[in-house]
């Protein structure tokens, strides 16, 4: 019998897979630029989050600073357009998985998010999933990101790299802003009354990756022989980024999940009772449409998964 994705038991949370992963990563890079800081891990990771050098060698750089350096500058820094470039070559592959897994913004909001969880099943005693706010109209990052480029051209000066709450958020993590601090605990604040508002309405950078990695190779795919056959909406609900992943995609008949706010955080992926959606570069192949699946659907019944309520006027 096809097993449900493992999960393991971390102190309060359940942590899964893909969950456990992006978590890690976000917290490494954390402990990197931390340890860049000191003269002890200078010579291997130097830097900020609008750019970094590995081993003193290999540049990695903000694609949004390096934009903003350069027409501000109204010049072009060799190095920093390398580094743009690798992350850029990144997301085209990977689609924006910045968002996703390396962020310290995006830790911080999904811990908050499972913090706030916790609080409502163990306080209030709710343990239904609250579907996510409607998405806010996603021309305002967009609008947001010309703004700030235009404002580099006409005063010459990189503003989103002072102002931005994810460098605001290293600067309160790793030498102690305040400043810093209190605009993190705002939008933290925020948080609990509106879900992710920063990265799926205001980010200029989220908007930029959105824009270059929304068709990367990687990306949540749908089996096409199970999508639909148990609209129980698991996958929209759990997305933090509120993609309408069941009603946009699995029941339109779509291959793979293309919405611009999809960061491939593999959290829709974990939650499908029937093993519909996967995080992969490939599509489902015929073996895999059909092997094991109703064993699968048998055991999340039998576990009581499949508990949401059905769509309107789906089939069972």
């Amino acid at each position: 019998m096809t097993r449900p994705p493992r999960r393991l038991r971390m102190g309060l949370l359940w942590y899964r897979r893909w969950t456990a992963w992006r978590r890690i990563t976000a917290i490494v890079f954390l402990l990197l630029l931390w340890l860049g800081s000191t003269d002890a891990g200078a010579a291997y990771f130097r830097g900020s989050t609008s750019g970094t050098r590995i081993f003193d060698l290999i540049p990695l750089t903000d694609p949004l600073a390096a934009i903003e350096s350069f027409i501000a500058a109204r010049s072009i820094d060799t190095t920093a357009l390398i580094g743009a470039a690798l992350l850029i070559a990144a997301a085209l592959v990977l689609g924006p998985v910045f968002c996703g897994w390396v962020c310290p913004l995006g830790l911080l909001f999904d811990l908050n998010s499972a913090l706030r969880r916790f609080v409502r099943r163990r306080v209030f005693g709710i343990r239904t999933i609250d579907p996510m706010p409607a998405q806010p109209p996603q021309v305002i990052k967009y609008v947001l990101l010309g703004c700030l480029v235009g404002f580099a051209a006409v005063a010459a000066f990189p503003l989103f790299q002072i102002i931005s709450p994810i460098n605001l958020l290293v600067r309160a993590a790793v030498f102690g802003s305040a400043a810093g601090l209190a605009v993190v605990v705002a939008l933290v604040v925020l948080e609990w009354f509106y879900p992710r508002l920063w990265c799926r309405a205001l980010c200029p950078l989220g908007s930029l990756y959105a824009i270059v990695g929304r068709f990367g190779l990687l990306r949540v795919q749908i089996d096409p022989a199970e999508a639909g056959k148990v609209p129980c909406q698991k996958c929209q609900r759990t997305c933090p980024m509120g993609v309408p992943v069941m009603t946009g995609y699995t029941m339109q008949g779509a291959s793979s999940v293309t919405h611009p706010n999809c960061t491939r955080c593999g959290e829709c992926t974990q939650v499908c009772p029937r093993g519909v959606l996967k995080l992969s570069f490939f599509r489902f192949s015929a073996r895999e449409t059909s092997a094991g699946r109703c064993d699968r659907c048998d055991h999340a019944r039998a576990a009581g998964d499949i508990s949401l309520p059905l769509m309107s006027g789906a089939s069972k």
